[in-house]
């Protein structure tokens, strides 16, 4: 066993010793440090922020800036939490779940179901509680580090969630998958690799977008739902929503723009909570912001 697995298993067993309510507390001291310091993520959130939201002025800018830090920050400090304290998730009432009744539906109909997520909360939430109540599958790219990547499959696994790549072989696992009448489940707002997406809009600016939820749901004609997390205030824990099932435009451009207007819906609900330090404009065929 490296070194890097020790300290990676060793990080998340300490973050799981603490109450969640004092990793909040926590939270709030670090992103305050996050904010007046210069960081990567500060600059990167504040780019997308600018980028995302023209109208608003500094001040409110800068308020949702420090919210976002914070919550980015409780991603990290939740890592003991979902993937390794796993019993406390599914204490009662640390997660609350909303309409819960239209995937159910879905579920029960045996035609597959999609659920597709913007990062917004904390997705490992959505995870572990989809590997309760259904057999789902995700597409999955694993991350440089080895290390962090045997920490996130077991967690997952262990969930009883099941993880393809997201190469041809991945996608057929994925397209069998909801033929079967079974859940896929995944984050699609992220940037694509080159040739493997379409310009779309996003908060009213192009961006380079996955085309992976439109073509699936063409192909096997399945359900398709979209999902986020929301973090509660003051550490209380965690609502997880779902929506009325959503039929996407055959026309795969109509398909994809279809998925980011909904992203842009929910985001707009809790835009703190989304992942602004992600470089979400870029490779859109313009000058890099960033």
């Amino acid at each position: 066993m490296s070194l890097y697995s020790v300290f990676y298993k060793f990080l998340i067993k300490f973050l799981g010793l603490f109450p969640y309510k004092a990793l909040f507390l926590a939270g709030i001291g670090l992103s305050y440090l996050f904010y007046v310091l210069p960081n990567k993520h500060k600059a990167i959130s504040r780019t997308n922020l600018i980028q995302a939201f023209p109208g608003k002025t500094k001040k409110d800018l800068n308020k949702i800036l420090r919210e976002s830090l914070f919550h980015s920050t409780m991603n990290l400090l939740e890592s003991g939490l979902v993937w390794g304290k796993k019993n406390y998730i599914y204490k009662k009432g640390f997660i609350e779940i909303k309409n819960l009744e239209y995937i159910k539906k879905s579920i029960d109909s045996h035609k597959g179901l999609l659920l597709f997520t913007p990062h917004l909360g904390n997705i490992e939430i959505l995870i572990n509680y989809l590997g309760s109540i259904t057999s789902c599958t995700i597409p999955y790219t694993m991350p440089k580090n080895k290390n962090l990547d045997r920490v996130i499959t077991k967690s997952r696994n262990d969930a009883g969630v099941e993880m393809v790549n997201t190469d041809p072989k991945g996608i057929k696992k994925l397209l069998l998958a909801l033929k079967e009448g079974n859940t896929v489940a995944m984050a699609s707002d992220q940037v694509p690799k080159r040739d493997s997406g379409i310009i779309s809009k996003f908060f009213n600016t192009d961006i380079y977008s996955l085309t992976l939820v439109p073509k699936l749901q063409q192909k096997t004609q399945c359900a398709a739902h979209l999902m986020y997390c929301e973090r509660k205030q003051k550490g209380e824990g965690f609502i997880v929503h779902f929506s009325k099932e959503i039929s996407l435009p055959s026309e795969l451009q109509k398909g994809v723009d279809k998925m980011n207007n909904e992203f842009e819906k929910c985001i707009m609900k809790i835009p703190e909570q989304y992942s602004w330090e992600y470089k979400k404009f870029k490779r859109n065929n313009k000058e890099s912001i960033y």
